[in-house]
């Protein structure tokens, strides 16, 4: 056994640990959410668990009997096909439950149906690559265009969450997490696609460091910082922010400009509102707005939009203490569970619960 096949073996078996423990986490609370993200999360994390379980007892198999070596192998690349959909159809969830029909699920899965009718058609007719040149040289074979067509078909599934309609008032996901996941998602597909073509022994490490890291990151979002939407909660209609600010550029104060937007459109409730978005409703640029919020509040621009929020949810529980603090949190903007407190707590002096406890008393 060499360096390199020992580390791609401890790798493998860190992902699988990752992994099941991951899935186990989320089975065991899969309950406390309405929603089926959990779940595909829960899916996702098992099968790619159990897929390295596989890996781990098929790489001390080859050890043992030293089996040949081959690039591009049959079915190997249609398993992580099937497991690249379903990493999707967690954020799919997070982001519109809605649209994850079975007419959609459906055609989520066609392609990897067709290829799979197609490879059953190539028993014991595959055509052997022992090294990627191999590749150019068949590459006009109906098997091997097959096999590399459940690779790179797997790269659009990585930019689906990007065309998904986008409303922050019925999503727990910002739109910065949205590209963030799709990037990881991109990262993965490409390492593995370069895996399967070159079968390198520091891609057969990176590979299963990258996926047991992005179950590891995606578990603790979900259960510990994701503030998501309650049912019993009646969502805002979806609102279109006045471009009226920005038709006026030539009214003479900017600071009630701002005023007008942060307290007549609110348009802090807005999770991925940020200076650059705020200076293009106000017309003007970054530099002069945060100057003028500065010379107003004595303070920046993310504490006044913290400001906003903590006072939304302070008076939501001083009207009702038994109202949903992280229901009001997600009205208010917040989509992280660690900031929405944290920042309640230095506004306030208090935590939610001891606020709510006041309220009550």
């Amino acid at each position: 056994m060499n360096l390199a096949f020992l580390l791609s073996l401890a790798a493998t078996a860190m992902e699988m640990a990752s992994c099941l423990i991951c899935a186990h986490n989320l089975w065991r609370l899969q309950r406390d959410t309405f929603d089926r993200s959990r779940r595909m999360l829960f899916l996702g994390a098992l099968m790619s668990g159990l897929m390295a379980m596989v890996v781990v007892l098929g790489n001390l198999a080859m050890a043992i009997h030293e089996a040949p070596y081959f690039v591009l192998q049959p079915w190997v690349g249609l398993i992580y096909m099937i497991m690249n959909i379903i990493m999707v159809l967690y954020p799919i969830c997070v982001i519109r439950e809605d649209w994850l029909t079975r007419t959609h699920s459906f055609f989520l899965f066609l392609p990897t149906l067709i290829l799979g009718l197609l490879y059953l058609s190539f028993t014991n007719k595959w055509t052997l690559l022992h090294t990627p040149a191999d590749i150019w040289v068949h590459f006009w074979e109906p098997d091997v265009l097959a096999r590399l067509a459940s690779l790179f078909i797997m790269i659009p599934y990585c930019f689906i969450l990007l065309h998904l309609r986008y409303n922050y008032h019925s999503t727990s996901a910002t739109q910065n997490w949205i590209w963030n996941y799709a990037l990881g998602l991109l990262i993965i597909c490409c390492v593995h696609i370069a895996l399967m073509l070159t079968n390198s022994p520091v891609l057969l490490i990176i590979l299963p460091l990258l996926v047991g890291t992005f179950y590891v990151l995606s578990t603790e979002y979900e259960l510990e910082e994701r503030i998501r939407p309650n049912k019993q909660v009646v969502m805002m209609p979806e609102e279109a922010i006045s471009t009226e600010a920005a038709s006026a550029p030539n009214e003479p104060d900017l600071w009630s400009r701002v005023c007008r937007l942060m307290d007549e459109e609110e348009v802090w409730r807005n999770p991925d509102l940020s200076l650059s978005s705020l200076s293009r409703l106000c017309a003007t640029n970054v530099t002069y707005l945060s100057r003028v919020i500065l010379q107003e509040t004595g303070s920046g621009f993310k504490e006044l939009v913290n400001a906003k929020r903590v006072a939304s949810v302070a008076a939501q529980i001083q009207q009702n203490p038994d109202t949903d603090v992280q229901s009001a949190f997600f009205n208010a903007g917040y989509r992280s569970r660690t900031t929405a407190w944290r920042n309640f707590k230095d506004i306030t002096g208090q935590s939610p619960a001891d606020y709510r406890q006041a309220a009550k008393g």
